[in-house]
């Protein structure tokens, strides 16, 4: 059982996650896969009242700094719900960090924190990009990750707010029922699905909108990884009578872009993804009402 006085000073203080010995991370590793086996592949979340608040926040890839500041705006807004869109980890100088912290706040307050796949939970990317790395040089033995691998196997894709904004990290998948047949599936039974929403799954934490295309198109993202147009979105919005669309997985200089008459945000939160000589504006999303407001971190 993890003490609640513990939670709390890591969440005060996440500098201090870098000195905790594995034994003490693997409570929290434990206690969050728990948490998260018992929810669904697509998370049902609903607002009682139009004013309350949803906050989603984007990639953070190991930007400490940027999380912190999310958690003060978290404290400011008052957000009944607060969604990480996931790549909480690669490439940042602070990704057990960040990923350490994320789980805190989830096993503090499971009911307002959720935390999304994204396409750097695999071990696959994990390995090309740094934490898998970086995870190793800390606790020098590779059975570990496994703690990491159960975790990342255990995470919803995407959240439904009010049936009607669909947040997740990547784009639409092909097939445009998968959404509905994903609905009630519990994350701990990823193992019984078929081939094809497997395939929609991946689609889901990679794929990309593009401006003038039609249809879905290859990306360069690999293989069954595809661009898609909007005459597909519009469509797959219609079949599954949504109104927005909130996801992650690109940076832009502006630090967020609208797609499809301003129907699809893409938000984006490490501020330093590129180096501190590159920084970005780093960004995440209010959900008010029936409506979905970008927001650069200050």
């Amino acid at each position: 059982m993890i003490e609640q006085s513990f939670l709390d000073r890591i969440i005060e203080n996440p500098y201090l996650i870098a000195k905790l010995k594995f034994k003490k991370l693997l409570l929290v590793f434990r206690e969050a896969v728990k948490l998260f086996r018992e929810e669904t592949l697509i998370l049902e979340l609903k607002k009682e009242h139009p004013q309350d608040k949803v906050m989603v926040i984007g990639d953070l890839h190991g930007d400490l700094k940027s999380l912190m500041k999310l958690m003060e705006i978290i404290k400011k807004e008052n957000s009944k719900y607060v969604i990480f869109l996931g790549d909480i980890v690669d490439r940042g100088s602070y990704q057990l960090e960040c990923l350490i912290l994320v789980l805190a706040l989830k096993i503090k307050d499971s009911n307002k924190y959720f935390f999304l796949k994204g396409n750097h939970e695999t071990l696959e990317v994990n390995r090309n990009y740094g934490f898998y790395q970086d995870f190793l040089n800390r606790f020098k033995d590779p059975k570990k990750f496994n703690q990491v691998k159960a975790l990342y196997n255990a995470l919803p894709y995407s959240a439904l707010v009010n049936e009607s904004i669909l947040c997740l990290h990547g784009g639409i998948p092909e097939e445009f029922n998968a959404i509905n047949r994903l609905r009630g599936i519990k994350t701990s039974e990823i193992n019984l699905i078929d081939e094809n929403t497997a395939k929609s799954l991946l689609q889901i934490m990679w794929n990309d909108p593009k401006p003038n295309l039609e249809g879905f198109t290859e990306s360069f993202r690999g293989r069954e990884v595809k661009f898609f147009g909007e005459d597909v979105f519009s469509d797959f919005m219609r079949e599954n009578k949504l109104d927005y669309l909130v996801r992650a997985h690109e940076r832009f200089p502006e630090g967020y872009k609208w797609f499809f008459n301003k129907r699809l945000l893409s938000i984006f939160s490490s501020a330093n993804y590129r180096g501190t000589l590159a920084p970005i504006p780093a960004s995440y999303a209010i959900i008010r009402n029936k409506t979905v407001i970008p927001k650069i971190i200050s």
